[in-house]
């Protein structure tokens, strides 16, 4: 998909203008008509302020909410009594309440002129953030605002410029080993959010978060969540709740994502082995050993998911890999998914930290040993109108099979021909009403059959008598982009000479 074009706030500003001076409109017709132009031109007008007053912000309430917060905050940071505390928080209970307009227009534009009004510095330098004396609620409403202003464009510049990284590493630290008291978890789990906020997609910040030992402080708080032989955790009574611990996870993850396209190079590979080096393989396995034991009123999907996530993202090398895997890791995994099949976000997770596993052939083989063919098998059959879950069950398939003929036999022996063919049949069923699902589960289902016959060409006549050619042939043709190299090649392995048709 072709990214829309994004046009600046001058840019706007100007169109509105020249409709008022050369078309004789009102300023409403004027915006409206710019509003009209932009878009068909197929442009981005998210946070763009639709106004005939146009970059001028002095009266929007963002603004005004951001300058109250601003005046608290100094007026807390430098007598810090109980009145002009609490007149920090109602302000920046009112920015939230700005920020979470119904609206999803007025609401990128209030968060586009918070973010020029100062909000992200008014609130890292807020009494709540900075001073050990905030109470958890305080904390917790102040670092909540941060994710919704970060994903503005320039408030990750922001963030790193006011010292956001340096803030919320002290601000972990108040909270965090020693200090553990009633509502740290809560504040954990509230910085961790604003951390991934501000690292997604910005290396500086990412490199800068795991410089300065942020990773440290959230995988000790994910340790200090584990009861120790049924205890109430390490180091105090307070551990974090699942929500946090999952926002430890996302965190964690982010730093280890390459995903900002801006820099030539990543630091992520390098980041994840720091992380790893660091305690997150115990720390990951123990959350979800605890998932497993839990019942299942007890149970978290969401932070299963989010501990497969991040365990994806970190498991960077074969070391690291085989050392989650000996540590019971690969074996948590699956059993993780099983207990969570129900859920597309366990299933897409937990097949996709597998998937990454499999990248050792020795835990390729363990793998097949316990049964995940026919999890495999069950997956995809929960899920077979899912992109998320279909593309990492049938993507670990064809990765166990990847020039592996011993598992290619006994993939054939477990039934995962059929299983692949019913993901091409939904497909199929699915047409135009779901075509992005449709291509990732017919793509991936072509790469298994190839990687099945690829080294057993014994293996072709059992293929074949599936009914496994037209089903290739009519993916290369309804889904062209994803499926026409692979299904060529599912095709020449197959025996076909005629594979390009």
């Amino acid at each position: 998909m072709v990214a829309r074009q994004r046009i600046t706030q001058e840019s706007f500003d100007e169109a509105v203008q020249e409709n008022i001076t050369e078309f004789d409109m009102t300023p409403e017709e004027a915006v409206k008509s710019a509003v009209e132009e932009f878009e068909m031109q197929g442009a981005d007008l998210t946070g763009i302020i639709k106004s005939a007053d146009g970059g001028n912000i002095d009266s929007h309430p963002a603004t005004l909410a951001v300058q109250r917060l601003t005046a608290a905050v100094g007026a807390a940071c430098d007598a810090g009594s109980a009145e002009q505390t609490q007149s920090e928080t109602d302000a920046c209970q009112q920015l939230l309440q700005v920020l979470r307009s119904s609206d999803k227009e007025t609401r990128a534009e209030a968060v586009t002129v918070a973010v020029k009004a100062g909000a992200v510095r008014a609130l890292l330098s807020s009494h709540a953030v900075t001073q050990e004396a905030a109470s958890a609620g305080r904390t917790c409403l102040a670092l909540s605002v941060l994710p919704v202003l970060l994903i503005s464009d320039g408030a990750q510049d922001d963030f790193a410029a006011a010292g956001g990284v340096e803030t919320l590493a002290g601000l972990l630290d108040r909270w965090t080993g020693a200090n553990l008291r009633p509502g740290s978890g809560d504040v954990i789990g509230a910085a961790a959010a604003a951390i991934e906020a501000a690292a997604a997609k910005h290396e500086n910040s990412k490199c800068a978060f795991v410089d300065a030992g942020v990773h440290t402080r959230l995988i000790g708080a994910a340790v200090a969540s584990r009861p120790p032989g049924g205890g109430e955790g390490v180091g105090g009574q307070h551990p974090p709740p699942p929500s946090a611990l999952a926002a430890i996870c996302n965190a964690l993850r982010s730093f280890a994502t390459a995903d900002d396209l801006r820099p030539s190079t990543s630091r992520a590979f390098q980041n994840g082995r720091t992380i790893a080096n660091a305690g997150a393989l115990d720390a990951m396995y123990g959350i979800l050993q605890r998932e497993n034991d839990s019942d299942a009123a007890a149970w978290h999907p969401e932070l299963v998911a989010a501990v497969c996530g991040a365990m994806r993202r970190i498991a960077v090398n074969d070391d690291t890999c085989t050392e989650f895997a000996d540590l019971g890791g690969l074996a948590a995994t699956m059993q993780a998914v099983r207990k969570g099949m129900g859920s597309a976000a366990v299933a897409r997770s937990g097949f996709g930290l597998l998937r990454q596993l499999a990248n050792s052939d020795a835990i390729k083989n363990t793998i097949v040993d316990q049964d995940g063919l026919e999890l495999i098998n069950t997956a995809v059959g929960a899920h077979i109108a899912c992109a998320g879950p279909l593309e990492q069950a049938l993507g670990l398939l064809a990765s166990l099979m990847l020039r592996n003929p011993a598992v290619a036999e006994r993939a054939v022996a477990a039934g995962c021909i059929d299983t692949a063919l019913d993901a091409m049949r939904a497909a199929e069923a699915a047409g135009n009403r779901g075509f992005a699902d449709s291509a990732v589960g017919a793509q991936w289902a072509c790469m298994a059959l190839r990687n099945m016959v690829a080294r057993n060409p014994e293996l072709r006549p059992a293929v074949l008598e599936k009914g496994a050619e037209p089903f290739l042939r009519r993916a290369k043709v309804a889904h062209p982009a994803t499926c026409d190299d692979v299904g060529a090649a599912a095709l020449r392995d197959l025996g076909f000479d005629d594979y390009l048709a």
